[in-house]
Parts: C-alpha cells; structure tokens; sequence
C-alpha cells in the first residue's frame, strides 16, 4: 500500500508542478513577476516521504521484535 501512496504523491507532485510553471508563464506574459516563497514543493515531499518510511520501518521493526 505504501508503493500505492507513493505513487500518488509522485504523480500529484508533477500534477501540481505543471499547473504551476503554466501559472508562472501566464503571469510573467502580463508582466507580473512572481517569487518563490516557503519550500519547494518537492522538498516538502521528500519530507513527507522520509517520515512515511521512517514511520514504517519503525512500526516493523517494533512489531518484529515482539513476534519473535
């Protein structure tokens, strides 16, 4: 289920960067200049992504050990 998630994740991820740089292109032809601000979207992703599988393996580790 986790390949599924990250699947997802990876998908919306280049979903929403395409949205964006079709935004930027749009605003930049009217002449509005706009500023990256806050993190990048694929830096918050590798976030999400590292707590995910640090979460499981934590959880398989824990459940492992106690079956054994």
């Amino acid at each position: 289920m986790l390949k599924f998630l990250t699947l997802l994740a990876v998908i919306y991820l280049l979903y929403y960067i395409i949205k964006q740089k079709i935004r930027n292109r749009k605003l930049a032809q009217q002449g509005i200049v706009v500023e990256q601000k806050g993190l990048r979207p694929i830096t918050l992703m590798s976030i999400v992504m590292v707590v995910m599988y640090g979460g499981y393996m934590i959880y398989f580790f824990i459940f492992q050990t106690m079956s054994s």
